[in-house]
């Protein structure tokens, strides 16, 4: 076993490139959004007396400014926009213009559409969510005190959701945390869902865990693993989707969907697929016969092979790790 590198994994470095304003290029925003945000580095914060929202003729928009979740910087409009308008949005992030020495402004520009009635009503609202994969092998899990990462041995479920047409267009403005029977599991900064459902993985720092992927650990945790990258226990889950519009007076509806953890080989099949998870593929477990039948290609580990893979927690620079 490998002792803990004396090298440092310490916070990242402030650099420009990890402030945005969520938001794509030619992007239209509802008249009526509640409020528009500048994401900043990890571990910085937005000055939010510095963010700015103006027509393109240079009009300034009145509006509330406030310091949001992750240190973002909030700016409320205190009317609805006008639609057909063009807007520009900046704010000042703490991180210097290497060629000018000022602070880095984040910035984007906008066109204003018509309002749109918020998804609140129906449960479904807002979208769907169920469980879509399960895997074996190696899990990234990250060390939220030292920013470093380890691979582990498990199992992991992976969430779809598919964004109902009436977020679309304020998911700039989401942020988002996934519970796990009634825990938080995971969280995620505004503008890190995109339009198809697909979310931003972790980047170690800000977010610990990627939104939409549990596991669990099939074999012996390493000593010292912080609460951050514990699995959960094999079995039933029930996880619940919380999408969270900025400075919007209504609740959006949460979305639920139940899964499963298993430690258990799963049986790889001639046709590339996978079928019931099985313990023992010569038990008599009155499983069907298809299932017995087809081949253990990549299912589970011996416990020597599991050995040899599981890797134990590894410290080393973020800046040598892909």
């Amino acid at each position: 076993m490998r002792p803990p590198s004396a090298e440092a994994c310490g916070r990242p470095l402030c650099t420009v490139g990890g402030s945005r304003v969520p938001l794509p290029p030619d992007a239209v925003v509802p008249a009526n959004v509640p409020a528009l945000v500048v994401v900043p580095p990890a571990y910085e914060g937005v000055e939010e007396q510095s963010l700015r929202l103006r027509t393109e003729e240079g009009v300034d928009v009145e509006a509330r400014l406030l310091r949001g979740p992750d240190n973002s910087g909030v700016l409320a409009p205190a009317a609805p926009l006008v639609p057909g308008t063009r807007y520009h949005l900046e704010g000042n992030v703490p991180c210097s213009d290497g060629r000018t020495g000022q602070p880095f402004v984040a910035m984007a520009d906008f066109t204003a559409g018509p309002e749109v009635a918020l998804p609140t009503a129906t449960a479904t609202a807002t979208g769907v969510l169920a469980q879509v994969d399960w895997n074996y092998g190696a899990i990234r899990v990250w060390d939220g005190g030292a920013s470093c990462s380890s691979d582990i041995m498990g199992a992991q479920v992976t969430l779809g959701f598919t964004p109902a047409p009436e977020l679309v267009p304020f998911l700039p403005w989401v942020h988002w945390e996934l519970d796990v029977d009634g825990q938080t599991w995971a969280t995620a900064p505004h503008g890190a869902v995109d339009a198809s459902g697909a979310a931003r993985p972790a980047d170690g720092f800000r977010t610990m865990r990627d939104l939409l992927t549990v596991y669990t650990f099939c074999g012996n945790e390493p000593p010292g693993m912080p609460p951050s990258a514990m699995g959960l226990a094999p079995g039933r889950h029930v996880a619940t989707l919380r999408p969270v519009l900025e400075q919007s007076g209504t609740a959006l509806p949460a979305l639920e969907a139940s899964f499963e953890l298993t430690c258990h080989r799963m049986c790889g099949c001639a046709d590339g697929g996978y079928d019931t998870p099985i313990s023992d593929p010569d038990a008599d477990d009155g499983l069907p016969v298809k299932a017995k039948g087809c081949s253990q290609s990549g299912g589970g580990l011996s416990v020597l092979g599991l050995l040899a893979a599981l890797r134990v927690w590894r410290r080393g620079p973020r800046a040598n790790r892909p």
